[in-house]
Order: structure tokens, then C-alpha cells, then sequence
């Protein structure tokens, strides 16, 4: 007999939050990518990297029901004097002696850089530190207007979600 995993296990202090089923899609091609993603629609994103959305996707922040891998796509992950790919990793530009090596050597640590892509890095969606909270905590204190909520926990009174 099969049965839900809760969302996280609770071992001691030790949360471990778990990832919820999706499909997991690996195209060789952008075409065959943007076919994937068409025919999965909103329900659909697209990851390289990964060191962004899968902990969104654990903490119930993003929950696609297909992931399309974009690490298999060559074009994506070219870099030469003319053209950087979304796919090239924070790593491979980090060592290039331009303004962009010295910026990508100043993002995060050197395990999340080997993983980290320009594309994800440029495309992250800021949010602020209610959102970024498991979400057993942001449903202890209501959800916030960024995600299933009314309210900005940043600014109370605003109309809008202030990240």
C-alpha cells in the first residue's frame, strides 16, 4: 500500500525537507526543450543548475510537476569572446579576467558556483526572508502576498509584496 510523505521529517532538532514528486525531463535540443515546456505549460519550468529552485521546490515555494533539465542542451553551455550560454556555470566564468569573472567569483561559495548558472543567476526571482522560509513557518504566520498569501510581511499596510 502506497502513502504521502509529509513535506518534511522532523529527526530531533533536524528538519529534513523533501522534495515533492515531479516529472523530470531531459531534452537534447532548445527545440525539443521549448517543446517540453509548451506542452507542460505553467505546470513546466526549466533548471540547470538546480542550487535555486530545488530548495524553492522543497521549502513549497515553486512546485512544477515538470522540471526540464537544460544541462544536456551544448549551445547552452558555450562561451567564447562573443557569446556566454545560460547554461555556463558561475565557475567557468569566474575564471575570465573581465568585469564578469570578478562578479561571478563574488557570488556565493565555490560548491554553489560549480552548480550555479549565468541563466538561473540572472532569472532568480528576489524574494524577501518571510518568503524564504520552510513552509511550516510561513503557514505558522499566515502566508505572505509572494506566495498563497494577502498580506506583505515586509510592509503590513502596502497594496503590493515588497521582496
Amino acid at each position: 500500500m502506497a502513502r504521502a510523505l509529509p513535506c518534511c521529517l522532523v529527526l530531533g532538532q533536524l528538519t529534513v525537507l523533501r522534495l515533492p514528486a515531479f516529472t523530470y525531463l531531459q531534452p537534447k535540443s532548445l527545440k525539443e526543450a521549448l517543446r517540453m515546456k509548451a506542452d507542460a505549460g505553467p505546470n513546466g519550468m526549466f533548471v540547470a543548475g538546480g542550487t535555486d529552485l530545488y530548495p524553492n521546490m522543497k521549502r513549497r515555494h515553486q512546485e512544477p510537476k515538470t522540471v526540464i533539465s537544460l544541462m544536456g542542451i551544448p549551445e547552452l553551455h558555450r562561451a567564447d569572446d562573443l557569446t556566454i550560454g545560460a547554461g555556463v556555470t558561475l565557475t567557468d566564468l569566474a575564471v575570465r579576467p573581465s568585469v564578469i569573472g570578478r562578479a561571478a567569483r563574488l557570488v556565493s561559495t565555490p560548491l554553489l558556483r560549480n552548480m550555479g548558472t549565468l541563466g538561473g543567476n540572472l532569472c532568480l526571482d528576489t524574494r524577501c526572508n518571510y518568503y524564504n522560509q520552510s513552509y511550516e513557518w510561513r503557514k505558522a504566520i499566515d502566508f505572505c502576498m509572494k506566495k498563497d498569501g494577502a498580506i506583505c510581511w515586509v510592509a503590513p499596510s502596502s497594496p503590493r509584496c515588497w521582496p
